[in-house]
Formats: C-alpha cells, structure tokens, sequence
C-alpha cells in the first residue's frame, strides 16, 4: 500500500495532479524567467518581426505549437493544434495619385492597399468628401443620406463626431464607428470603388510615421474581406489632402465644420482622382495556434493573444527588424504561462479553456476575425480574455479590463482587485478606440463578453510607463526585448486573470452584456 502512494505521489509531480498550493499562491509563485522565456524568443531578430507567411512568422507558429504540446494540452482545432487560414496578400510598389494636376507620392503623401487582380493597376473615380463616413442608428447618425457613392473615390475623417462634442456618441471615447476598419467596411456596404482616410495625429491618435510602418509592406487579407467592389484602401496625410482642394479653393475647415453636424450629406469636390502604380500578389497559408485544457463541460472561456508582428520593413537608425518585444510577445508569453498554471489546475476548472495563438492581428484581427467566424463550437463560447503588449515594468497600483464597462465581467473582477488592494482603473488613451483594435474585438461583435486584460498604467517607477510606450515605442524597431524588465506587471496581469478564471469556475456565472454596445454586432443578440 505505502509503495502505490508513493508512486501515486511521483507520478502527481509530473502531472501537476496533487498540488498543496492553491491558484493565488501558485500565481504569487510566478518566476521571472518563466516570463521572460517566451517574450525573449518571439522578440529576438532571428525570428525576424513575425510577419505572417514570412519563415519567422511560420517560425513563431511551430513554437506555440511545440509549447503547447509540452504543457499537455489537447490539439483545439479538428484534432489538431494548427487552423490553417488562406490569406491574399498585396505589396505595393509604386503608387501615385494624381488628381485636378496634383500628384501625390506613395509614402510621403499617401499609402494604401490595392487588392484588384491586376498587377499594373489604374484606378479612377469622383472624389466625394463623405465626413465621418458613419451610420450608426444608436445615435442616430447617417452621413450618407442614400446619396449614392457607387464607383467614387470616397475620403472620410478618422474618429466619430463625439470628438468634437461630448454629448454625441461616447464624447472623447472612441467608438469603433471611429475606427478605420469600420470606414473600409462602410465603404465595401456603399460599393465606393476606394477609400482615402484623412490621417492627422491627434484624430487618429498616432503619427503618420505608424500609417507609414503599417501599410508599406505587404498587406494581407481574407477572401471574404475583398471580394467586393473596393478596391483601393488607403490613407491620405491631411497636407496631401489640402493640395487637392486648393486646386479648387476648397477650404478643408469648412468641410470639417460641416462633417460635424447630423444634417451633413456627401459632398462631391469636383475632380476625380486617378490611382496608379504597380504590386506583387500571393496566396498563402497561415495558422491560428489553438489548444485546449477540457473542463468538466464543454462550455469555453477563450484567452487569446496575437503571435504576429511587422517582420522586416524599412530601415530606421540601422535597424529594420519590428520585433514586436511588447506588441505583442509580452502578451503571448502572459498567455502561456497561464496556460501552463491552469494545466496544473485542470482539475479545479469548471469551463473549459481554449488558447488561440492569433495570427495577423496587425493585418484587421484577421486571425481571431477567422477563428470566432469559423469555429464549430462558438456557441459554447462565455467569454473571451485578450492579452494585449502586456505591460512589462513595474508592479502597478491600478488594473484594466479593457471593455468590461460593457459587460458583468467588469462586475466579477472588481471584487477581486479590492481584495488584491488594487483599484479598478480605465485606460487613459480611451480616445483611441483600444478595445476595437485587438483580438477580443471579433468575439465582441458575434456577441460574446470579451476584454483585454491588463496591469494599468501606475506603476512604482512613478513614470507612467505603459502609455509612454504606446507615444513612444509603439509599432517601431524600438519595440525591443530587454532582459532588466522587471516584469511585475506582467505578473500582475496573469494572476489577476488566473483569480477572475478561478471566480468563474466556481460560481459557474457565465458573463452578459449589461449596457448598449457603441459597434454594430455581426449576430443577433441571444
């Protein structure tokens, strides 16, 4: 009898099936290097930016995979760890807009994505300036009026009206109606044949430098997302913009004035605009990484983090590499080391837990946009938890659920903080539409609870770090892995994850939407 314990006993310390800690003294437990194993690796040069379908972003996919069979997690997609997503990429070459005698240069004035099937392209429309571009019943708001933009050239503002006035929309909170994957998608529904977005720092929140980085490499798409009449996208520095209308002695503040009123309707500015140049296409396949610890039902709570990055762009003080250290191989490594403590605590979990690896987030959230379209048991889903460029500095005095206004799971984790004496905090850059722009956003609009959770922004340096790196760092080559973070925040964040997991175990509560939701959901409501 005392051998079989004693084998019993040996065999559980591989196993993780006995364990004496419980979840909190095993989140407290968390060691440095745990964390920094993953972020060190997907941040490094050898693995090149990660940019999907380039060798380091294959690279990144076969390390998630190789992981999560390691910690003993069960393959989560058709018996197998990897969802292969065809995707359609376009790398511009060249591009010139020339429109009323102006030309405008790709880069410097303009960038964009042209994803028709020739290779030398051309493209000409009516220029129609449409405002904000925006129909959103909530507030009743219509800047088209019916007016039919078919075939044109159309050019919106970035960001929603309550930019201007707090009173309309969310005030300074950016809706996703602000955000510009909602302007490309309203411009598919109107059969526009292209899109200029009228880029300035403060509407969309970040230099052209970061359009620039974002949209001069190879753009990547799903089939669904194109099959339609638009066929460029793309973005227009307001400078750029202004030499247009000064052809016709346009002031750009009165049509800026005029966009601000919900009387506004499209107004056609009275040349069109020739689109030019020349680009490469390819299919290709790549991989959302999903794995799953069961649970004693087959109800799921998902936890995603994106694997991808900017891969090899242009140079900028000797570098080219976009390694991506925060955004997001942070993230990606809070995931797995909470997988790796939920797996030691399997038996306890209630829900089952799926992990999506996401693929090409920078690209639209095509990765998670695919999987939550895609998945045979999205019914089962209760609630997403994204990790976003965990912060990796010190511990904080604050915490965020990125969203949680909008649901009960701001609710469950309020508690949980008061008792950790953290204080429930909102991110500062609200006016930058964060939680439309990551991973728990597609689960969001097929109607199920999501956030993005993160240690806020106090930490004990007293510098705010987090948001200095979202005006700093952000999308740039300095975006790097550096072995002296003290990592404390992304510990923070995990265990206050694993508690809010641990709380929806036991209670078996499983999360609602408690208030009206500023984006347009892709499913009906339940």
């Amino acid at each position: 009898m005392r051998l079989i314990i004693t084998f019993f006993f040996i065999i559980s310390l591989f196993t993780g099936f006995i364990s004496s800690q419980t979840l909190e003294e095993r989140a407290n437990a968390i060691s440095k290097e745990e964390m920094q194993s993953v972020v060190e690796f997907l941040g490094n040069d050898l693995v090149e930016g990660r940019a999907p379908g380039t060798r380091g972003g294959n690279l990144s996919e076969i390390y998630m995979k190789s992981i999560f069979k390691l910690l003993g997690m069960v393959p989560g997609f058709n018996n197998d760890y990897m969802q292969p997503i065809l995707i359609k990429g376009f790398t511009i070459d060249k591009l010139t807009l020339n429109g009323n005698g102006v030309t405008l240069n790709y880069l410097d004035d303009v960038v964009g994505s042209w994803v028709g099937s020739d290779e030398n392209f051309n493209l000409k429309g009516d220029a129609v300036f449409v405002g904000f571009g925006i129909t959103a019943g909530l507030w009743k708001w219509d800047d088209f009026k019916n007016v039919d933009v078919k075939d044109k050239i159309i050019i919106a503002r970035v960001n929603d009206p309550g930019f201007y006035n707090n009173a309309i929309f969310e005030g300074k909170a950016l809706t996703y109606f602000g955000r510009w994957t909602y302007h490309i998608e309203e411009a598919i529904r109107r059969g526009a044949a292209g899109i200029l977005l009228i880029h300035t720092d403060e509407t969309a929140g970040y230099g052209w430098n970061v359009v620039k980085n974002s949209w001069s490499g190879e753009e990547i798409y799903l089939e669904s997302d194109i099959s339609n009449n638009l066929k460029f996208r793309g973005w227009i520095s307001e400078a750029s913009f202004k030499k247009f209308l000064e052809t016709k002695k346009i002031d750009i503040n009165k049509l800026y004035e005029l966009s601000k009123s919900p009387k506004f309707k499209p107004i056609p500015l009275g040349f069109s605009i020739d689109i030019s140049g020349t680009a490469k296409k390819r299919e290709l396949v790549i991989h959302n990484v999903v794995a799953e610890i069961p649970g004693k039902t087959d109800k799921k709570i998902v936890i995603t983090a994106h694997i991808d990055h900017f891969g090899i762009g242009l140079e900028s003080n000797g570098d080219a590499i976009f390694n991506g250290a925060i955004d997001n191989a942070s993230a990606v490594s809070a995931m797995m080391v909470t997988a790796k403590i939920l797996k030691e605590f399997q038996k306890d979990l209630y829900y089952s837990v799926v992990f999506v690896a996401c693929q090409a987030e920078e690209a639209g959230l095509l990765g998670s946009k695919y999987f939550v379209q895609t998945y045979k048991d999205r019914d089962k889903i209760i609630a997403n938890i994204n990790y976003e460029s965990t912060p990796v500095w010190g511990k904080t005095t604050d915490f965020m659920a990125v969203g949680g206004e909008y649901s009960t799971i701001e609710d469950m984790l309020k508690p949980i903080l008061e008792k950790e004496g953290l204080q429930y905090s909102y991110f500062s850059l609200t006016n930058q539409g964060f939680y439309f722009r990551s991973d728990q956003f597609p689960f969001a609009r097929y109607n199920i609870p999501a956030v993005w959770m993160s240690a806020g922004e106090n930490d004990d340096s007293g510098q705010k770090k987090y948001p200095q790196y979202w005006k700093t760092n952000y999308h740039t080559v300095n975006d790097e892995y550096d072995p002296n973070w003290p990592m404390d925040g992304m510990k923070e964040t995990i265990k206050m994850t694993l508690l809010l997991i641990e709380h929806i175990n036991k209670t078996q509560a499983i999360p609602q939407w408690k208030r009206s939701l500023p984006f347009p959901l892709l499913i009906d409501k339940k």
